[in-house]
């Protein structure tokens, strides 16, 4: 019998288990094998959190836990993200997975873009003071989620991951009833 690799898994549930995806298009060498590693392994996996009642999630190039964190928090979560996304969706209508973009080429169209500024101002918890620290505000929060990665340091420049299609998927289903 296979048995799962003691290292990897434990890596595993301290990447998952704050919320946060893993993508197979990230850049960082370490999450990609991470990732592989659940594709190889998806079946064990699934048995082996089981027993303390967690379900990881292996989808269309990426992965999470199910059931860690209560439905009222995850509204929460997702709520913020909705807020965040329309922001980005802004910048850009094209903002998907692979697409790349820059903190100055986002500070740049903000500073060109009037809408783009009040939708900036509207984001709840960016009580910070310069535009850079809200755009890089806003990026961390999406980053520490595993919805974009740091793709090159010097240019500051990111890419949307796989795991985006996750919040996509669930903006789609969201239906507003005009009452």
């Amino acid at each position: 019998m296979i048995a799962l690799h003691k290292q990897k898994t434990t890596q595993l549930f301290h990447t998952l288990k704050e919320g946060r995806f893993l993508s197979q298009n990230d850049p960082n060498r370490q999450i990609q094998n991470l990732y592989r590693y659940v594709e190889q392994n998806i079946d064990l996996l699934e048995e082996y959190f089981s027993y303390i009642g967690i379900t990881i999630k292996l989808r269309d190039g990426y992965c999470y836990f199910a059931s860690l964190e209560n439905k009222e928090q995850k509204l929460k979560t997702i709520y913020e993200l909705l807020d965040i996304f329309a922001f980005f969706l802004q910048f850009d209508p094209n903002f998907n997975v692979g697409y790349r973009f820059s903190l100055d080429g986002i500070k740049k169209r903000i500073k060109d873009d009037i809408t783009l500024k009040t939708q900036l101002e509207k984001i709840k918890d960016l009580n910070t003071q310069t535009l850079h620290a809200q755009v890089l505000s806003l990026v961390t929060k999406l980053q520490k989620r595993g919805f974009v990665a740091l793709e090159n340091e010097y240019e500051q420049q990111y890419i949307v991951l796989d795991s985006c299609r996750y919040l996509f998927k669930f903006f789609e289903k969201i239906e507003i009833k005009e009452s």
